[in-house]
């Protein structure tokens, strides 16, 4: 099975609900823990999915996680080792992203430091260039050199600003979820999968001998 969430109509402040079809949809096996993980990684649906929910509702200082299975229940210590591995996952992730925030920060800094210069030098050529009579030239090549310097000036200040404000606001958005996915009570429900009756199975196996005997002919 797959681990996407399954479709649940239940919504409530602090809190992250997910239901799966059973624990082995919760973690990917399927590969080697790759760093920083020691154990197997949430899957990335249900990762996301809880990630994205708890950054909607940013104002609940703490979360309780919900996780529904459609399967026997589990023994008491796997259901903590569950929890453990979450936790441990969604720290080490915040861990990772505050990695990220501190080098978003020290190259925004770097374009600042580079830009800085350039825009001082344009400040000057655009203030000459607002007064044509100053440099002498015809009124359309001073706009047009205008436009031109200002435009310089905005590219040398977007990507700073746009690293110092926009970026690092929804990094800090990110950090502080998985923060709080990794202190959340996590909750475990079970529910049994719905069972097939014996005539549905004998009514799928006869449409399909029909459908069979149709493209044989």
């Amino acid at each position: 099975m797959t681990g996407e969430p399954l479709l649940h109509l239940a919504r409530s402040p602090g809190r992250v609900e997910v239901e799966l079809n059973g624990p082995e949809a919760l973690f990917d096996r399927t590969g080697v823990p790759t760093f920083p993980h020691s154990g197997p990684p949430v899957r990335a649906a249900v990762a996301n999915f809880m990630v994205d929910t708890v950054r909607e509702d940013r104002r609940a200082p703490e979360f309780t996680v919900n996780v529904t299975f459609h399967s026997p229940p589990l023994r008491p210590d796997e259901e903590d080792g569950m929890r453990a591995q979450m936790s441990s996952f969604f720290a080490n992730e915040a861990e990772v992203a505050g990695l990220g925030q501190r080098v978003n920060r020290t190259e925004a800094l770097g374009s600042l430091r580079y830009g800085i210069p350039v825009v001082a030098v344009a400040a000057v050529f655009a203030g000459l260039l607002a007064n044509p009579a100053t440099l002498d030239a015809p009124i359309y090549l001073s706009q047009l050199g205008y436009l031109i310097v200002i435009v310089v000036i905005w590219v040398m200040v977007w990507d700073p600003i746009e690293k110092l404000l926009f970026d690092s606001y929804f990094i800090r958005l990110r950090i502080r979820a998985l923060q709080k996915l990794a202190t959340a009570k996590v909750q475990f429900v079970y529910r049994r999968a719905p069972v097939r009756s014996a005539g549905s199975v004998i009514a799928d196996q006869s449409t399909l001998d029909s459908i069979v005997d149709l493209i044989e002919g």
